[in-house]
């Protein structure tokens, strides 16, 4: 493939029926927003709600008003203390998502933060399993997408972090890894475990997109989980100033061409929050915003 085709992967020209995935600039912290060709809407993880509230953006300035799949990949504040807010504004999600084995103390702490009690609320409300027709897995219900998920079961002494549930969602060409905060050792683990589920996935696709694990530092970088995926192109979301980034992950990917311009990695540091709208055909628009573009733009 020539570069003007990897451009038009990048820069091509949106239909319907696409898959939408934008990781919100949140600051220290998470929150991403992926919406399935028939419109569903499915949020991985919350955000810390300081400074921007995915949610209420959702609804404010694109209208939507439900979400269907909440997926929460570990509860350490930075990825769940946006949860009042996503039952405020999107109400109750149809489907939630969260590793099941941890303990109540590890899951709601002290149950003295509003972001707990409503993760405690949830989680005890959410016993119930949905049938294959109607899960949002299931690529006949989400239009077409193939989703995966995994996590490993807690054990004494296990932090949160490598608790993480770990999602792949593959459409088309394409594939995005977002594996929480898992650190290397249990990354080896998981993928020893789930490589059947999780291999044919990157195996099939020609574009790999990696979520870099706990915002792109050294303590989640593994050199296994590259080796695994062969990311394309790596995403980071982290607060400008906060920590530095680890140094191999603005080189380990293998590049997609935006603008002319061989691109290994993407971070909200500088940029901003991020949006890929993919069509089944391969074809990609990408747009990358600062904060305050975001909340003014529907793009």
């Amino acid at each position: 493939m020539n570069d003007s085709e990897i451009t038009n992967i990048i820069e091509g020209v949106m239909a319907p029926k696409e898959l939408k995935v934008t990781l919100w600039d949140v600051g220290h912290g998470l929150a991403l927003w992926v919406q399935t060709p028939s419109g569903h809407n499915h949020l991985i993880d919350t955000g810390t709600n300081e400074d921007f509230c995915p949610a209420r953006h959702l609804k404010e300035n694109y209208k939507e008003d439900a979400l269907d799949y909440l997926i929460i990949s570990h509860p350490d504040m930075d990825h769940v203390q946006g949860l009042p807010g996503v039952v405020e504004h999107l109400g109750e999600p149809r489907v939630l998502l969260r590793n099941k084995s941890l303990p109540d103390v590890e899951k709601f702490g002290g149950e003295t933060k509003q972001y707990q009690k409503t993760f405690k609320s949830l989680d005890k409300k959410f016993t119930r399993s949905i049938g294959w027709a109607e899960n949002p897995c299931n690529p006949d219900h989400n239009g077409g997408v193939t989703i995966k998920h995994g996590y490993l079961s807690y054990e004494a002494g296990m932090s949160k972090n490598n608790s993480s549930v770990v999602m792949f969602y593959s459409f088309g060409d394409w594939l995005f890894v977002f594996p929480g905060d898992i650190e290397d050792s249990a990354w080896k683990k998981l993928w020893t475990e789930k490589s059947s589920s999780f291999k044919p996935l990157v195996d099939a696709a020609k574009y790999r997109v990696l979520v870099a694990p706990h915002h792109g530092r050294s303590s989640g970088y593994s050199e296994d989980m590259m080796e695994d995926i062969e990311p394309s192109l790596i995403l980071i979301s982290d607060k400008y100033g906060k920590e530095p980034t680890e140094p191999k992950l603005h080189q380990r990917a293998s590049g997609l061409n935006h603008g002319g311009e061989l691109k290994k990695y993407f971070s909200t540091k500088a940029g901003g929050r991020m949006q890929f709208t993919l069509q089944i055909d391969g074809s990609c628009n990408f747009h990358q915003l600062t904060l305050e573009q975001a909340k003014a733009t529907v793009a």
